[in-house]
């Protein structure tokens, strides 16, 4: 019996690869893959070691404190199916403890890699579609991926995966061709970015590479920013010039501000309308909001009032104000303790990936500023299996590397090793 139960947790350790792999790719094979880490995470048993790993893990409790702020939110609602239903939306966050004890501390590079592979599929498959070089079953196939075009959710992927790319050049311990191969990967993600219908994500780019820079020249930081007014704004007019993509999204957004008053009913405008009245709503609660799940009915009623030619939402394209208007301050400190802790953890563990900790927090808060996307799939996901991935609990046991030519391109060689059972 234990043999099968080591059995099954490095298969489940394998999934969790693919569920990286397919993040980008396809919400069915994400769900499903989900589902078979959960199955395989109840039947390979261990659930002493692993509650003892999850109540020591910061990021776990923060999960929990927020899960129960949500729960304590039912009591003041008026819709409490529609607060369990929210509750349940926020299923991919709650995953965080399971993938944070299936993760193996050897294998990390290995789950990073996969999600940069699957990441780099997809952009070629668009570059392939964009450029007429795929057959017309394939591009058939491609539109029934609905994830890859959501720009929402891939081209702020994009600006993640640029930073991990440009890190591991700057710091990693790859050579010769190895870093030519991600350099020129770096290019064509970041050319990508910029021809993606995807703001957000050019923000989250930008924020990313004046992270960076600020990293690569933490002894000086006059040089960071000199570099960074020069370096990002050179970026900024190169993109605006050269790519009428986000030359016309950057224009549309400076027109849909201008004509707000005449033209609510558009992106921008849609947006601006949103925040305007749920921060009505919030003044109203602002301590502990509406209650969990109330954003709905109580949006309608305000939209009905403040703004009765605009059509009302169940989604005011920001997670701040999501949870604010349902749960107040009260909740939204909850919500903010997932970062906070993170941020916190950031630098608590000395093994080389201290810079990417405090990335992925900064990433999130940026990117939640324009849409709910804690609740979306790919993003979901993506929050608690990377939080889950960069951290892992240092434990006092052996985690035993594992060999691979891929994490190679992107290991630089500094991880500390620990003595692990599950590895």
């Amino acid at each position: 019996m234990k043999a099968l139960q080591q059995q099954i947790s490095r298969f489940n350790s394998w999934l969790l690869i693919l569920l990286a792999f397919s993040l980008p790719l396809s919400t069915s094979v994400v769900t499903i893959t989900v589902l078979l880490i959960m199955v395989c995470w109840l039947v390979e048993g261990g659930y002493g070691e692993k509650w003892r790993e999850i109540i020591v893990s910061p990021i776990c409790i923060a999960v929990f404190v927020f899960l129960g702020v949500m729960l304590v939110g039912l009591c003041w609602t008026d819709d409490f199916m529609s607060g369990v239903k929210a509750i349940g939306k926020l299923w991919k966050v709650w995953l965080l403890p399971v993938f944070l004890t299936t993760v193996r501390w050897g294998r990390r590079w290995w789950y990073v890699a996969a999600f940069i592979a699957g990441v780099t599929v997809v952009m070629l498959l668009i570059d392939f579609s964009r450029f007429n070089l795929l057959p017309v079953a394939a591009v058939s196939y491609l539109s029934g991926l609905s994830i890859i075009y959501r720009h929402i959710v891939f081209t702020p992927m994009l600006a993640f995966v640029s930073y991990l790319l440009l890190h591991q050049l700057l710091w990693g311990e790859a050579k010769g061709g190895q870093r030519w191969l991600m350099l020129v990967l770096a290019v064509m993600i970041i050319f990508n970015i910029f021809i993606t219908q995807g703001r957000i994500g050019q923000i989250a780019f930008f924020v990313l590479m004046a992270l960076l820079l600020f990293q690569f020249f933490r002894s000086n930081l006059l040089k960071a920013v000199l570099v960074m007014l020069v370096l990002l704004p050179l970026v900024f007019t190169a993109a605006y010039r050269f790519s009428p993509v986000f030359q016309g999204r950057m224009d549309e957004i400076r027109q849909n501000v201008l004509t707000y008053e005449k033209n609510p009913d558009t992106s921008v405008g849609l947006r601006l309308t949103y925040w305007k009245n749920s921060w009505e709503i919030i003044k109203t609660s602002p301590w502990f909001g509406v209650g969990t799940g109330n954003f709905n009915s109580t949006y309608s009623r305000i939209n009905l009032q403040a703004s009765p030619g605009v059509p009302t939402t169940d989604n005011p394209h920001n997670e701040y104000i999501v949870i604010a208007v349902q749960l107040g301050l009260f909740g939204l400190l909850s919500m903010l303790s997932l970062f906070f802790v993170q941020i916190y953890q950031a630098g608590q563990i000395t093994d080389g990936w201290e810079r990417i900790r405090l990335a992925f927090p900064l990433f999130f808060l940026t990117i939640m500023l324009t849409d709910s996307y804690l609740n979306t799939s790919g993003s979901g996901f993506m929050f608690s299996l990377c939080s889950a991935i960069f951290f892992k609990s240092k434990l006092s046991w052996q985690a035993k590397s594992v060999p691979s030519p891929l994490v190679a391109t992107l290991n630089h060689g500094t991880e500390v090793q620990y003595h692990s059972t599950n590895a």
